[in-house]
C-alpha cells in the first residue's frame, strides 16, 4: 500500500501524541478498554439524562422520577457557591454538578427561597436577558467537583499511625475506636512499643485548672486543645462552636478565619 504524504503526517502526529501521553498501541486502539467517566447519556436528547420534562402547551413541569436533585453549596474553592446535585436512582451516582438558581453566588438577580422548584424548571426553559438570568451557573472547578467522590485515593475510614512517627504507615480503625481513643486516651500504641500514656478530650477538658499557675492568662487546661484546619469551606462556623463553645478551647484556626 503506498502512503501519501498527508497520511504519513497524520500517522506521525497520532504516533506522536499517544506515546507523549503514555498510550500504547494495544490501549489506543482497544474497545474494551474500561471508561474514564460512566455515560448517562440519553439516545433521544443525545445530552444527559433529563431531570424534568416541560408540556410545551401546558407548561405542566413533570419530574423524572430515576433523578434526584438536592441544592448545595459547592466546596471546590473557597467562594462557597451553591450548586445542585444531580444524581441518579438506579445507581446511586452522581451525574453532574449545576447552578443552584437560589443562590446569590451562583446567579444574579436570584430566585427567592419562596419561589417554587416547578418554576426555577420553567425559568431555566425560557430565554432570559442580561436583567433576568436566574437560571444559576458553575465555574469549570465546580463542574469538576463530581469527581470527588469517586477518587481512588479517597480516605473513607479513620486510619491510625501504624509505625513510628514519620514512618507514613497506618492501619485502618472502626469509628468506635476512633471515638472511644479521642475521648478516654490511654497507651494508645503499647502495641508498638511506646508506653507513653496520650490524654483523651475528657482528661484535656478541664475548665478550672489553669494550663500553667504562673502564666494565667493562658486559661484553663482546657486551652490545651488546638484544632487547626487547613480549608474550612464555610464550615468554620461549626468549628467555632464544637471547639469554643462546647469543648472550651479557644484555640481555633483556619484557613477562613480565625
Amino acid at each position: 500500500m503506498k502512503l501519501g504524504r498527508r497520511q504519513f503526517i497524520k500517522s506521525a502526529v497520532f504516533v506522536g501524541v499517544a506515546s507523549t501521553c503514555g498510550l500504547g498501541f494495544e490501549k489506543a486502539f482497544s474497545v474494551s478498554a474500561p471508561p474514564v467517566m460512566v455515560s448517562y447519556l440519553d439516545e433521544a436528547y443525545g445530552s444527559q439524562i433529563p431531570e424534568a420534562s416541560i408540556d410545551p402547551v401546558t407548561k405542566a413541569v413533570k419530574p423524572n422520577p430515576d433523578i434526584l436533585v438536592r441544592h448545595s453549596v459547592c466546596l471546590g474553592c473557597y467562594s462557597d457557591c451553591g450548586n445542585r446535585v444531580k444524581i441518579n436512582k438506579k445507581t446511586g451516582r452522581i451525574m453532574r454538578a449545576m447552578g443552584n438558581p437560589y443562590h446569590p453566588m451562583a446567579s444574579e438577580p436570584h430566585l427567592t427561597y419562596t419561589t417554587p422548584v416547578t418554576d426555577a424548571y420553567k425559568a431555566f426553559s425560557q430565554q432570559h436577558d442580561a436583567l433576568n438570568h436566574n437560571h444559576g451557573t458553575l465555574c469549570a472547578r465546580g463542574n469538576s467537583t463530581v469527581q470527588a467522590p469517586y477518587d481512588p485515593f479517597r480516605i473513607l475510614v479513620p486510619l491510625k499511625r501504624a509505625g513510628i512517627r514519620g514512618s507514613g504507615k497506618w492501619k485502618p480503625v472502626s469509628w468506635e475506636t476512633l471515638i472511644s481513643e479521642t475521648v478516654e486516651g490511654g497507651k494508645l500504641f503499647k502495641d508498638l512499643g511506646e508506653n507513653r500514656l496520650v490524654e483523651g478530650l475528657r482528661q484535656v477538658r478541664d475548665l478550672t485548672t489553669p494550663l500553667d499557675p504562673q502564666n494565667p492568662a493562658y486559661g484553663p487546661k482546657a486551652n490545651q486543645l488546638v484544632f487547626f484546619g487547613g480549608r474550612f469551606d464555610g464550615r468554620f462556623p461549626f468549628s467555632q462552636r464544637m471547639i469554643m463553645n462546647s469543648f472550651g478551647s479557644v484555640n481555633y484556626y483556619g484557613h477562613a478565619g480565625t
